[in-house]
């Protein structure tokens, strides 16, 4: 049988379909969506040219990294307990909650008078997060069909790359105009204006289904989730990958996890259920999820690295030349929703954005001390094509073929896969890109091996002072040379993402929205 056929049954696999909603009402939705997901998403990077005011304020720069992990825990590790719950009780409600945790977390975030208070306020943001954007999709998929919300969803996804690419420059202008706290606070209007319009137009029929929550699994859940995060994020740097703590996180981790195996195959409302692993296309669009995210941070972190030691310029022009990469993120995700609503056919397309990428990456591998800003800007933005095409439209692929009663975990699987693959490729890549340096250091600086690795990465600025021009470009040509290895590393594991995406089952796409929830 041809992977697409229309005469696949859908009855068996997806939710009854139901009246869709008048167009006037769906384009108030999705912009109280819009707004709630913007708010969420320049929060998450909004804070990275802000920091160092911040450190000189409230002191303590030992902590400046759990500034940023505190929130990437929240969000990584309550997102499948906001879609479960939104299965269970609802969305509405669920989502209104979302908002008003996460306008807490920033408003006490902006008058934080230390370091440790702002590391907690910013993990309340982030469990805040990790609702809006797994709930944001999931009412998309409640008051869209299939085949309709590929335009939509592609929009979400542009104003993610969009709020990415505002954060750090919005922090870098309040920082400089106004007071680092603003850069908690200016996001409280957007929360405010999107808890009203989904108090008056959010308007979502659901019947409250009797079900006991899984508080074991989600307990375990919290458990090895965050120790993997804990040990990935701070392995390394804080401690040593053959340290006691990384070690022991590890452990932790890895038996939380089988625990929590073990406790979703017998409890009867699973957080993930394992029904939904019987899915070929649900297994196969999280390990390519999975495989996406490790490529988009990978480029977060390597791209500006690159630009400040090679092309040597400040961080914060090296974080707006990441531009080009979002950019190609909004192309794709806009243009594969397009393509999604036109053909009713989704299985090209991560097919294609699963090669682009593969081809970004191969780019960035022929990186080198001779290549130019612009080429450098080239290869992100092609980076950036792959994984736009990718993300939104395997999302509706598998919000086709669920239960409806399944919806919101489904959705929210994908987004956490996707952060756990940011996590694992952050560390995986770290660790290679730190080997790749010792290897060549030694080789291509006089007195290599004496220099500290750890501060050349913490202030790359410092190598374009260095006087002396064999050490100064010495230095140089190792970083560009690690980084390029880094991603010729990586060249296999996109390839995978390739063979996948050949694999992706293909349904016909509902055109009916799932209105009852």
């Amino acid at each position: 049988m041809n992977s697409f056929d229309k005469s696949i049954p859908i009855s068996d696999t997806t939710p009854s379909e139901g009246d869709n909603l008048p167009k006037r009402q769906v384009l108030v939705i999705i912009l109280t969506l819009m707004l709630a997901q913007m708010m969420a998403a320049i929060e998450g990077t909004v804070v990275s040219t802000a920091l160092p005011t911040i450190i000189g304020d409230l002191g303590r720069r030992d902590l400046y990294t759990w500034v940023f992990t505190s929130y990437f825990i929240a969000s990584t590790a309550s997102t499948p307990l906001w879609g479960k719950l939104s299965d269970l009780w609802g969305r509405k409600g669920l989502y209104q909650t979302a908002i008003v945790i996460f306008m807490i977390g920033s408003a006490l975030a902006g008058i934080s008078s230390n370091m440790t208070m702002l590391i907690v306020l910013r993990a309340v943001q982030g469990l805040g997060a990790g609702g809006l954007f797994t709930l944001s999709m999931a009412i998309l998929a409640d008051v869209l069909s299939p085949r309709e919300r590929g335009r939509y969803q592609g929009y979400m996804g542009g104003i993610f790359a969009l709020a990415t690419i505002l954060g750090p420059l919005a922090g870098g202008l309040l920082v400089d105009y106004a007071h680092w706290r603003w850069v908690f606070f200016m996001v409280l209007p957007l929360g405010g204006f999107s808890l009203v319009m989904s108090v008056t137009h959010l308007e979502l029929a659901f019947t409250r289904r009797e079900a006991r929550v899984d508080y074991t699994g989600a307990g375990l859940l919290l458990v090895w989730v965050i120790a993997i995060i804990l040990a990935m994020e701070l392995g390394g740097d804080s401690w040593d990958w053959a340290s006691a703590p990384s070690i022991g996180l590890l452990a932790v981790g890895v038996g939380g996890a089988a625990l929590f195996i073990a406790q979703q195959r017998r409890t009867t409302e699973a957080i993930l259920p394992p029904r939904l692993f019987r899915l070929r296309l649900f297994n196969i669009s999280c390990v390519i999820q999975f495989i996406a995210g490790a490529a988009m941070l990978s480029a977060g972190i390597f791209g500006p690295l690159f630009l400040q030691v090679v092309t040597d310029v400040n961080a914060t022009r090296s974080g707006l030349l990441l531009v080009p990469m979002m950019l190609g993120m909004l192309l794709t995700s806009v243009s594969a929703g397009q393509v999604l609503t036109r053909t009713g056919r989704y299985k090209p397309v991560p097919i294609f954005g699963a090669a682009v990428l593969t081809l970004g990456v191969w780019l960035m591998s022929t990186l080198s001390s001779e290549t130019s800003t612009l080429t450098a800007m080239a290869f992100l933005f092609t980076m950036g094509c792959g994984v736009g095409a990718i993300m939104q439209v395997l999302l509706v692929a598998v919000q086709n073929i669920v239960p409806h009663d399944d919806l919101g975990a489904a959705t929210s699987a994908s987004n956490f896969f996707r952060s756990l693959g940011q996590t694992f490729g952050s560390a995986v890549m770290g660790v290679l890109f730190t080997a790749r340096l010792d290897h060549y250091l030694p080789r291509l600086v006089p007195g290599g091996d004496q220099l500290d690795i750890e501060a050349l990465i913490a202030v790359p600025t410092q190598i374009g002072a260095i006087e002396t021009a064999s050490v100064r470009d010495g230095i140089i040509e190792s970083f560009a040379s690690a980084i390029a290895d880094v991603y010729w590393w990586a060249i296999p594991v996109t390839a995978v993402a390739v063979l996948l995406a050949t694999l992706v089952p293909e349904y016909r796409l509902r055109e009916k929205a799932a209105v009852g929830s």
